[in-house]
């Protein structure tokens, strides 16, 4: 092999190698993440989270109503679940506008909302 040949392999070789060794750091399993935290959600019930509960329960008498807050307790984003009889023969869409038009001035102040809507079966426990 020609002594340029060489040199042209041994920087193809090295540009690879420099290239593929900071993806491989990232992946070791050894390394620790320094800047991870945990965040676990509170204990108890946020006020946020029942006066959301509330709303809904006031407004769709009846029915069954899970709120939590997922934005590790600074109450800017709310999973929320709903099982109603008026849901019956609605297309999803129309279920989350209902849950939205309710919470809509509750809305304007959150980051994020998870809506799961669901008419009630006989089965649920």
């Amino acid at each position: 092999m020609s002594r340029f040949a060489t040199t042209i392999s041994r920087s193809f070789r090295l540009s690879l190698l420099a290239r593929s060794t900071p993806a491989t750091r990232l992946r070791s399993p050894a390394t620790p993440r320094s800047y991870s935290t945990s965040s676990e959600p509170p204990s108890e019930t946020s006020q946020g989270e029942l006066a959301l509960k509330n709303k809904l329960q006031q407004a769709l008498q009846g029915s069954t109503v899970q709120v939590q807050d997922v934005s590790g307790g600074c109450g800017t984003f709310y999973a929320i679940s709903i099982q109603h009889e008026s849901f019956k023969g609605l297309s999803t869409i129309k279920q989350h506008r209902i849950v939205n038009d309710l919470l809509a001035d509750e809305i304007k102040g959150m980051h994020g909302l998870q809506v799961s809507t669901q008419t009630p079966t006989r089965f649920d426990f």
